[in-house]
């Protein structure tokens, strides 16, 4: 039965991505691809397509894990978005999901956690949000339900002239979540000061109570207020310690050894308080049980780390093969922890 669902998933998920099929963004991937090989342009779309199938790999995870020079073999250990939507779905339990869609939510679930003063503008007035501001230089306004950095906006107070219309604003904006601006270790700044740099760490809390980190990501901004790989940010994986196993890449797939602003060496780079990092993320694998598979943000502060959200559809993190030189994925990694 389950070697028949696999088939059956793979063939659903094949079609999904026929119906939305997007021809300028699978050349524009394709093309990526492309320049790793010497192969045309419409062998790559053919093979992209081949692994969609096979490998269950979206055309970003083909692109992004170099998919073009890798061997069956190792293609066989790379885990996959659609692997651990699929894994998501089936482990998490869907009426708790509002904890993590809903950042309000999680703020009320996990504040000792936070590091960071936060106001819920919808369920306060004017005067509140003025004592809020009172004393601060600049606060970030969020949407609850907003994602991959999206519906974030950095406000300097000095600029707010009138506080009701702000909040007038924010309401109708939906950027209802006003936070302080956390400070992050002078280590973390020294990589790049301009965004809070942070981690995703990926856990697992199996059915015997023992926690698994599945992987461990450093999250570090280019030229923006967000670190996220979608915002022109770059990442590189992590080792059991804490430093970085090899170059960050970007979206396009750009190597950075050392950070193109600040020079400061990605290659080797030591998180700092990494063993408090994992005893946090340990806890809070363990506050809501019917959600054992989340991808946490932390962030570094002069003080100790602290949570910035959970993911309960957590993104795939693996090593780049052309920037890092490793050509195996995390699969069996998953797969040990995860019994599947």
């Amino acid at each position: 039965m389950g070697a028949v669902n696999r088939v059956y998933r793979r063939a659903r998920f094949f079609v999904r991505r026929v119906v939305s099929f997007d021809r300028e963004r699978v050349l524009q991937f394709a093309r990526q691809s492309a320049a790793l090989s010497k192969a045309p342009v419409w062998w790559v779309a053919a093979d992209m397509a081949w692994c969609a199938v096979r490998y269950e790999t979206t055309f970003e995870n083909y692109s992004e894990w170099d998919f073009r020079i890798l061997k069956a073999r190792e293609r066989r250990t790379y885990m996959t978005d659609p692997k651990s939507f699929h894994l998501s779905r089936r482990l998490n339990d869907n009426s708790v999901r509002g904890v993590f869609d809903d950042k309000l939510q999680f703020a009320r679930r996990f504040g000792d956690e936070l590091g960071r003063a936060w106001l819920d503008v919808a369920s306060s007035d004017t005067a509140a949000l003025a004592a809020f501001l009172d004393g601060r230089e600049r606060v970030i306004t969020k949407n609850p339900g907003g994602v991959g950095g999206n519906g974030i906006t950095m406000r300097e107070v000095a600029s707010i002239g009138d506080v009701a219309s702000l909040r007038e604003e924010l309401l109708a904006s939906g950027e209802t979540l006003v936070e302080e601006v956390l400070v992050q270790h002078p280590e973390m700044a020294r990589l790049y000061p301009g965004s809070v740099n942070s981690l995703r760490v990926v856990t697992y809390r199996d059915p015997d109570d023992v926690v698994h980190v599945l992987a461990a990501v450093l999250k570090v901004g280019n030229g923006g207020v967000i670190d996220n790989f979608s915002n022109g940010g770059m990442y590189t994986m992590l080792d059991d310690e804490g430093r970085a196993l090899h170059a960050a890449s970007d979206e396009e797939g750009r190597p950075f050894e050392t950070h193109p602003i600040t020079g400061v060496a990605i290659t080797g780079y030591q998180v700092p308080l990494y063993p408090q990092v994992l005893e946090l993320v340990d806890s809070l694998a363990r506050r809501v049980p019917e959600m054992p598979y989340i991808g946490w943000d932390i962030a570094i502060t002069p003080e100790r780390p602290v949570v910035i959200e959970g993911n309960h559809n957590t993104g795939v993190f693996q090593s780049k093969p052309s920037v890092s030189g490793i050509r195996r994925g995390l699969l069996p990694r998953y797969r040990a922890a995860m019994r599947f």
